[in-house]
């Protein structure tokens, strides 16, 4: 082969390996879940540049190629940089089989976001979600060394025994976690609060820490990811990130000052918080059927500030504080719950969903005790 033949080859090569999984690109323009969008592949309804595409390994590039499903164009969504204080009783993902609450029925929102990592059903606190892949990979990659902090509240004081193991080391699933920090921070109404900071991200390795020196986890709070706080969001509630915040994650991240100001300029800011939640108690076992608890008794209080600030291309109707129709299901009003089951609360002027304790039907639900939520 000539030299030329050779650049040509490595060339075409190049163009083959560069650019993005056409799966991906889908998923991350809103069209459905990677899983999904395997499936519109593999049948054919997926179009680049003219040409229909039934091969999933297929690489596209986002701006260039034209990409059509179903003869329609794809057009990429706006980015969208969501901090949410979860509560616990929600899963961290997108859908689940078993059709309980998750994230995604605390927030509501024209552009297709995923959570960035994963906290548990019970632990509360910030969790971050995105539609950009690069910005979830680095906060989630511990090679970027963006910091996780953690609030451990427990019923008996640790002593400085079980501390100092924590600070020396413990080994996780074949892997010594060693934390940038654990100490005491203070005692409260809700028991003695254990402050560890992690850059790690693996599931549950807090609780499994704590495990390993005899600690009780009463409540485990997440408060912080790099400089990103929950300052003044009530639990369950979200809002975007200030276009300070993005400025300051990009460069936790090591990602240009440029690709924050492009960010900040596309993206919709929906900046004071929306939404709210709470478990509320209820007496006896009621049943989902009953009817809905009227203003004022055992339902759910408002919680979160007023948004004055609305974001763009809001979704006319939401939020007014009336049953709506959404995707051909008609919404119900807020049943009661079972004890210790997640009450949502009414936020009137939100731009995303109307936080009215009910989601649209989606077949049977798993409402068994404890199991349920």
């Amino acid at each position: 082969m000539t030299p030329r033949a050779k650049q040509e080859s490595s060339e075409n090569q190049n163009q083959e390996n560069t650019g993005e999984r056409l799966q991906r690109v889908l998923a991350a323009r809103g069209v459905a879940s990677r899983r999904a969008s395997e499936g519109l592949i593999t049948a054919g309804r997926v179009q680049v540049n003219g040409k229909t595409v039934t091969e999933l390994g297929t690489r596209v590039h986002p701006t260039r190629d034209e990409i059509r499903v179903d003869g329609k164009p794809v057009r990429r969504q706006k980015p969208r940089f969501i901090v949410l204080n979860k509560p616990s009783g929600f899963i961290t993902t997108v859908s689940d089989e078993k059709q309980r609450w998750t994230v995604m029925d605390l927030i509501d929102v024209q552009e297709r976001v995923y959570p960035v990592g994963r906290l548990d059903r019970e632990t509360q606190g910030l969790l971050l979600l995105t539609n950009e892949g690069d910005v979830a990979n680095r906060i989630m990659h511990p090679k970027y060394g963006l910091a996780k902090e953690y609030h451990v509240i427990t019923g008996k004081k640790p002593n400085d025994r079980q501390l100092q193991r924590i600070r020396d080391g413990i080994e996780i699933q074949g892997r010594t976690i060693v934390p940038d920090e654990c100490r005491l921070l203070r005692e409260g109404p809700e028991g003695v609060i254990v402050k560890i900071v992690l850059h790690e991200g693996k599931y549950h390795v807090v609780r499994q820490i704590m495990d390993a020196v005899n600690i009780e986890v009463v409540k485990l709070r997440r408060v912080r990811i790099g400089p990103l706080t929950l300052t003044g969001i009530p639990p369950g509630a979200w809002r975007d990130l200030t276009p300070g915040e993005l400025s300051q994650l990009y460069e936790a991240l090591g990602l240009p000052a440029e690709e924050a100001e492009k960010m900040n300029a596309r993206r919709p800011q929906q900046l004071l918080p929306v939404g709210g939640f709470q478990h509320t108690p209820q007496q006896g076992n009621t049943k989902r059927s009953s009817p809905p608890p009227r203003e004022g008794g055992t339902g759910p209080r408002r919680q979160g500030g007023e948004s004055t600030r609305q974001e763009s291309g809001r979704r006319p109707g939401w939020g007014d504080g009336r049953p709506q129709e959404r995707r051909g299901d008609r919404r119900s009003s807020s049943p009661d719950g079972r004890p210790g089951d997640p009450r949502r609360t009414n936020s009137r002027t939100s731009p995303g969903r109307d936080h009215d304790g009910s989601r649209p039907p989606k077949g049977h639900r798993n409402r068994r005790p404890g199991g349920g939520r």
